[in-house]
């Protein structure tokens, strides 16, 4: 069971209003973007809005506001989420709606202490699961191939994620024939790999070559910003290869798995920047936190406190703010909408995961340029740097997580985020 926080918001506020019925939509919307001006949460505080819900037959000509028209008001808001785990901090109405700010340190708080939880809960799934995934026969090198091998593997692991998935009898049928039937399955689509120059599936180059491909464009890239020692370097070469195959991973699965997607296939066509910048800002969290418990270690830097004396209301960057919310408390929520069981509809999104995984990493590249994380040991900064580095552990974790779904080795698990140390703090 891997406990969604937000979710227990939206439900605390739903039943603040009176209202338990399981509720579908934007009804109370949670914010991703201008969190300082629009809060974090809002919904339409008009009568008409939930007519549907209230079950009355004179709402038509009500002319009240919906917290007038229940007899509720902000205050009496404020003062009942006071016991909820995300309590709000001030509440607003903007344009007939209402707009909640939560309590931050109090959210950040239980988003790092649940964090731990929810990664542990998540790995712990993934190795000790029988998932009835099935697929076609995989005889042949062509590169749609390789992305139903990948995109089988992603959804065994989702599989083994949502409690839903309890509910497909007998087993999950993974194919690229749009025709394919299975008896007593749930057949999932895999669309085919179309060059994006003819438009047509590709069957001239195969899977092999695609990976050798984005590996020649990796090198490219890093000899133009690490010089040309790296067409040369064992090391190098080796962490190129790895990086290319994570890079050809990342490409084939931030599609729909039922859409067919257009590749361009040559070393210049940048197709691998979206995982390469993923796994750099891996390395970067790698290294700011491998380097403060190497500071730990050599006396430089006291050990980091437990959650329970760091001073969480000194992390008040927005940015830091945003990774918080959208991103450590928001992957339970990630994985829930990865994946919808009904006896209407089967399917599995790990296109998601991709898109939040490059919007995780933006955020926090804007945010390591901005600040100043390392610090020195001075007393007065430290513990600024202590509340940050627990964030920081707690975001590493979650991005690791989400690539060991989709079965993408970390920099860290491939052992050559060291040659990056000295250059990635400059990146």
């Amino acid at each position: 069971m891997i406990d969604d926080e937000l979710d227990k918001f939206s439900s605390n506020v739903f039943q603040f209003l009176g209202i338990d019925k399981e509720v579908k939509g934007l009804l109370v919307k949670k914010h991703s973007n201008n969190l300082q001006i629009l809060g974090d949460y809002s919904f339409p505080n008009t009568v008409k809005s939930w007519s549907e819900l209230l079950n009355s037959k004179v709402l038509q000509n009500v002319t009240e506001t919906l917290l007038q028209y229940l007899k509720k008001d902000i205050d009496s808001l404020l003062q009942e989420s006071k016991s909820w785990a995300l309590p709000i901090k001030k509440v607003i109405e903007i344009k007939d709606r209402v707009h909640i700010f939560l309590e931050r340190p109090l959210a950040i708080r239980t988003a790092l202490s649940q964090s731990v939880i929810t990664n542990e809960n998540i790995l712990n799934n993934l190795n000790k699961g029988i998932s009835l995934v099935e697929h076609e026969s995989l005889n042949s090198s062509c590169v749609t191939s390789l992305r139903l091998r990948y995109t089988v593997n992603v959804i065994k692991n989702l599989y083994l994620l949502n409690e839903k998935c309890s509910d497909i009898k007998p087993k999950v049928f993974v194919t690229t024939r749009s025709t394919s039937k299975c008896e007593e399955s749930r057949v999932i689509l895999c669309g085919a790999v179309l060059n994006a120059k003819t438009g047509t599936k590709e069957s001239s180059i195969s899977a092999e070559e695609l990976i050798s491909i984005r590996q020649d464009e990796l090198t490219l890239i890093a000899q133009h910003k690490y010089g040309v020692r790296v067409s040369t370097d064992s090391k190098w070469k080796e962490f190129i290869a790895h990086l290319g195959e994570s890079a050809v991973a990342f490409e084939l699965l931030q599609i729909r798995p039922s859409s067919s997607i257009k590749i361009q296939f040559d070393a210049s066509s940048g197709s691998s920047k979206g995982a390469a910048f993923i796994l750099y800002n891996c390395a970067r969290l790698e290294t700011i936190i491998r380097t403060f418990n190497e500071k730990v270690n050599e006396g430089s830097y006291p050990v980091l406190p437990d959650l329970d004396e760091i001073q969480i209301s000194l992390l008040t960057h927005e940015d830091e703010w945003c990774l918080v919310f959208n991103y450590i408390l928001g992957l339970p929520a990630l994985l829930k909408i990865c994946v919808e069981v009904s006896n209407e509809r089967c399917e599995f999104r790990p296109h998601l995961i991709c898109a939040y995984l490059s919007s995780m990493v933006k955020v926090f590249s804007q945010y390591y340029r901005k600040v100043r994380i390392l610090t020195e040991p001075r007393k007065h900064l430290l513990p600024v740097m202590f509340a940050r580095i627990y964030m920081l552990k707690s975001l590493n974790d979650t991005l690791k997580t989400c690539l060991r779904i989709l079965n993408i080795k970390s920099v860290s698990q491939m052992y050559f985020y060291f040659l990056l140390q000295s250059l990635i703090l400059r990146v």
